[in-house]
């Protein structure tokens, strides 16, 4: 599996490399994920306490030849299913028309659960969770961290 490096920066001045994994091997290419599913998010943010952003993405390395793809818009969704406390990570970069892409997904004990599926499986669990995160709030705690160059 290909490994994106994420450098998160905390506020109080520490830094937390996080491997994500290449999502391109489940979906032939990166999936894609409408600008409509972010309107919900940005409600879903507002109406609920366990849902929260911050800024945090200090660089962002690819998977080929360590390039730097850090000027871009992206988003590290952070999440834990409260039931089965289970992590969740996806990482999406955001398009000019305001959709997105899943570009990797985590942590590292996920992507091997869902490596092991077979790909129709895998892509519906991950589409399943993704639509999730807007469907039922108390579900998971969410946090979502955006690039620290954003004003």
């Amino acid at each position: 599996m290909k490994s994106w490096k994420v450098i998160l920066k905390i506020s109080n001045g520490s830094e937390k490399e996080v491997e994500l994994y290449d999502a391109k091997s489940y979906f032939g290419g990166y999936l894609k994920i409408k600008r409509g599913y972010f309107n919900e998010l940005a409600k879903t943010i507002k109406m609920t306490k366990k849902y929260s952003t911050g800024k945090a993405i200090e660089r962002v390395i690819g998977p080929e030849n360590d390039e730097d793809w850090t000027a871009n818009p992206w988003m590290l969704f952070i999440l834990k299913d409260t039931e089965k406390n289970k992590p969740f990570w996806f990482f999406i970069k955001r398009e000019k028309d305001l959709s997105g892409l899943l570009v990797a997904i985590g942590p590292k004990s996920y992507a091997e659960y869902t490596n092991k599926q077979n790909n129709s499986e895998a892509r519906r669990e991950i589409k399943r969770l993704i639509n999730y995160i807007i469907a039922y709030l108390n579900k998971f705690n969410c946090l979502i961290l955006l690039p620290n160059f954003l004003t």
